[in-house]
């Protein structure tokens, strides 16, 4: 199984949509939440994605046809 952490972010009008739980509902990947921030124009999450990495890489092809913009995290610090 893949770990893969990604900053997701995307606009006002993504806000209330159910990005992460549709995901979970599509593909076959586990998503943990780890850091989010919401504002009136915008917002964006820290995710890690479990699974297969080729299922990983298709909910993220998914949310970029859906104006998300996915930039993996290439450094984190671990403690």
């Amino acid at each position: 199984m893949a770990v893969e952490r990604y900053t997701l972010s995307f606009n006002t009008m993504m806000k209330s949509s159910p990005i992460l739980y549709n995901l979970g509902k599509n593909f076959d990947v586990v998503t943990v939440l780890e850091k989010a921030s919401l504002s009136e124009e915008s917002g964006w999450v820290q995710v890690a994605f479990q699974g297969d990495a080729d299922e990983i890489q298709r909910a993220i092809a998914d949310l970029n046809t859906k104006g998300v913009f996915v930039a993996p995290i290439e450094l984190a610090i671990l403690r």
